[in-house]
């Protein structure tokens, strides 16, 4: 899945952007909650394994966040 999507997905599940240096941005869960955050990789591609790893590292997204 490429990185413009998943971060498409985010934005519009009214995640915002906490950090943003290094290799990785560090995105928070929607304001609603506030408690969760997830680093995702600046690469191009992002794989199935780090989109679960973000999934499971924000419970509080909806489901289908990233259709």
């Amino acid at each position: 899945m490429s990185l413009r999507a998943v971060v498409k997905a985010l934005t519009n599940a009214g995640c915002t952007l906490l950090r943003d240096s290094g290799r990785h941005t560090v995105w928070g869960c929607p304001s609603t909650c506030g408690q969760h955050s997830a680093p995702v990789p600046r690469h191009t591609e992002v794989s199935a394994g780090v989109v679960k790893s973000i999934q499971q590292q924000m419970a509080c997204l909806p489901k289908g966040w990233l259709q």
